[in-house]
């Protein structure tokens, strides 16, 4: 599922339990009863309930289908860049509700990713509504999200005593998209912070190399003045993180060994004069479940900076047992990434 479900279940009592077969993902039009998505882990309980215990068992018999590959939903704004255990949800839709949001969150050209079966930049998810305004506002601030946030500013005005309401300043717009055997590439740009007194464009590319196993996110920030810009990766809760005397950012899975390393990359320019810190771990939560959070943390790159600027992010995933230097020597290499064609201007 992509979104927020608020631990919603929709469910018929008037409908024989056969009726569940699409929620869980068995085509019942093929002799086989073949699975059309992967096997629903983690929902045992709720399909004994459904199915029974031999339905069940009919169930676990089934085959898998393989996992997708990448795609594309441009109505809905989501763009899924992935190859075999490789998996990253981009975000360029609208807020929703003909520009007035309801339970829209500042989170254009936000990023979820995954890799070797662990998530390791997620959505905060949303928490709670009204039981409580100040967390309900926080769960859905730019400040939450995988995106890049400038001056404090929203993305999207939002105010606590509105929690069903937010702004339609960002309108993010996917300016290219391609998918290829060996790479993804998906460029998009969105204007919240076009409403400052120096006003800012940000533009996020990301892509995808196949063969190599990593993606590079670039962000472009054109406009004028100088500003405070924050790039951010919300992690899942329950993974170790650490920031490196290197620079580079560690995630890691200590249950599967599998790790993800972030690592910036400076402008290259003469004139570069940014100040800036270290990548910092700032204190979050993550919701799975409407009224239940856990704790996470947040990886931010903080620039105070004249604009325009660039800053680039490689995400890296290492399987247990593979060699860094090798890993970090391959994505390295010139012309790691090649997509066939050129960005728009």
């Amino acid at each position: 599922m992509i979104g927020t479900h608020a631990s919603g279940v929709l469910r018929s009592v008037r409908t024989p339990p056969a009726c569940f077969a699409k929620l869980i993902g068995v085509d019942k039009s093929t002799p086989e009863a073949c699975v059309t998505t992967q096997h629903a882990g983690g929902v045992r309980t709720e399909l004994l309930w459904l199915l029974g215990e031999q339905g069940l068992r009919d169930y676990d018999a089934l085959p898998t289908s393989e996992a997708g590959g990448s795609r594309a939903f441009p109505d809905a704004g989501v763009y899924l860049l992935r190859h075999q255990d490789l998996y990253l949800h981009f975000y360029a839709g609208g807020i929703g509700v003909n520009g007035r949001g309801s339970h829209g969150h500042n989170d254009a050209l936000s990023i979820e990713l995954s890799a070797g079966g662990t998530a390791f930049i997620v959505d905060p998810g949303s928490y709670v509504y009204t039981a409580n305004l100040h967390e309900r506002n926080l769960f859905r601030s730019t400040a939450y999200h995988s995106t890049v946030q400038v001056d404090g500013a929203e993305q999207n005005t939002i105010e606590e005593q509105v929690p069903f309401v937010i702004g339609n300043e960002a309108q993010p717009k996917v300016l290219a998209w391609e998918t290829t055997a060996d790479a993804d590439l998906v460029v998009a740009e969105q204007n919240g912070y076009r409403r400052l007194s120096h006003p800012i464009t940000h533009r996020r590319t990301i892509k995808l190399d196949k063969r190599k196993r990593f993606w590079l996110v670039q962000d472009e920030l054109a406009g004028d003045g100088t500003h405070e810009f924050c790039f951010r990766f919300h992690l899942a809760p329950n993974i170790d993180s650490k920031v490196r005397t290197d620079g580079i950012v560690e995630v890691c899975d200590k249950m599967t060994g599998t790790r993800l390393l972030i690592v910036c990359q400076k402008p290259d320019r003469k004139e570069w004069q940014a100040s800036e810190s270290n990548p910092v771990l700032e204190p979050r939560f993550s919701s799975r479940d409407y009224g239940e959070k856990k704790p996470s943390v947040s990886v931010c790159w903080r620039v105070q900076s004249a604009a325009p600027l660039s800053m680039e992010f490689m995400l890296i995933p290492i399987r247990a047992g593979e060699n860094e230097s090798e890993r970090l020597k391959v994505v390295s290499e010139p012309g790691a990434i090649a997509t066939g064609s050129s960005q728009p201007d």
